[in-house]
């Protein structure tokens, strides 16, 4: 049984549609401000084929800076997306949350770009641990929606068990691929790739409700 919209923004009024789109645009914002700050080669000869192709090789690790922004964002934004369906109302307290979510989501070209301009391990330590926050944030959302009655369905403690140990998985695939990072800038973001992966896998396998 679902439970009736309960809060100031209940499903279905402007107030929380205004709540989706603003959310939506900061997604697409922070995703087009990485992808300007790759910016375009310079070059002292603009006819000179060797000076260009050099200029782009130098905006190689701008553009993977890019993809894995990329790729990680459309995975919180598909996460955000299929929460928000979830959702018969938004309360005070949880659009706070959402504003907490976006403001880090909107800060995310800063770490990007930085890992783009000097892609070494602080710079992907940085990285990790921001979007290890993010990952955090989510929970913040899970939990403040759990307790204000938003849920279209109560969670179970096994079903709540799950959702909260599978958005931790980046933050402890982070913790491992810091301190790799550090010995391999590549092997760091692989090891982040494949363990965060993984660990969502296991996850899926050990706790999903039966």
């Amino acid at each position: 049984m679902t439970r009736a919209g309960r809060g100031p923004y209940p499903r279905g009024t402007a107030a929380f549609d205004r709540v989706v789109f603003f959310s939506d645009a900061v997604f697409a914002i922070a995703l087009t401000l990485v992808a300007v700050g790759i910016g375009i080669p310079v070059v002292a000869d603009r006819e000179s084929n060797t000076e260009l192709w050099a200029a782009l090789v130098d905006k190689l690790p701008a553009i993977a800076a890019y993809a894995f922004t990329f790729f990680w964002v459309a995975f919180y934004w598909r996460a955000n997306h299929a929460f928000t369906t979830r959702l018969t109302a938004m309360s005070g307290r949880y659009l706070a949350a959402v504003l907490l979510y976006l403001a880090f989501i909107a800060l995310l070209p800063f770490p990007a770009a930085t890992l783009g301009e000097y892609y070494n391990a602080v710079a992907l330590s940085f990285f990790l641990l921001f979007m290890a926050a993010v990952s955090a944030l989510e929970v913040l959302l899970l939990v403040v929606a759990d307790r204000d009655g938003l849920l279209d369905m109560p969670l179970t403690p096994a079903a709540r068990r799950f959702e909260v140990t599978g958005s931790m998985t980046p933050v402890a695939a982070a913790v491992v691929a810091v301190p790799v990072s550090f010995v391999n800038v590549v092997a760091g973001v692989v090891s982040f790739i494949v363990l965060a992966l993984s660990f969502g896998a296991l996850v899926n396998r050990l706790f999903r409700p039966r």
